[in-house]
């Protein structure tokens, strides 16, 4: 069996209006903050939304090693979150939760907190992080981020 490879195919920057985040803000917390609470909030979520980042990436030849949470960055506590399998364009999610062929697939997740100049790290080693592009219509559709509160 070949060696397991990991490939980054896209690494996207999110882009949020100040009305998106309010807008958010409101719907989770509406009833209990203040107008004062909510101007900190948009603060910190326009920080916090200004590090998140989307990834494609391809995993040829995966075994037993890999895990989705392998994927964050040294020093960081955020790993992969909200994965979905794609198919081999990249134009359609697979149904469920696991990817159809366990051991190649497109897998798509946002990570927070991303330094750029720093590698992702993987179940497979380092791998460096290409220039941020903007998001494509056609993730931002098939995959919508969701921000956590």
């Amino acid at each position: 069996m070949s060696k397991p490879k990991i490939e980054i195919l896209g690494a996207y920057k999110l882009e949020f209006t100040d009305q998106q985040i309010k807008q958010f803000i409101e719907d989770s917390f509406g009833d209990v903050l203040d107008e004062n609470q909510k101007q900190e909030m948009l603060t910190a979520k326009q920080d916090e939304l200004a590090s998140v980042v989307a990834f494609d990436v391809r995993v040829s030849n995966a075994d037993g090693k890999f895990d989705i949470g392998g994927f964050t960055q040294s020093d960081s506590d955020q790993v992969a979150y909200d994965e979905v399998y794609l198919s081999s364009d990249g134009r359609s999610k697979e149904p469920g939760s696991r990817p159809k062929d366990p051991a190649n697939f497109r897998v798509y997740f946002f990570l927070h907190f991303v330094d750029n100049q720093k590698p992702l790290l993987s179940s497979y080693g380092e791998l460096s992080i290409p220039e941020l592009k903007s998001l494509p219509e056609y993730l931002r559709n098939l995959h919508p981020f969701t921000p956590v509160d």
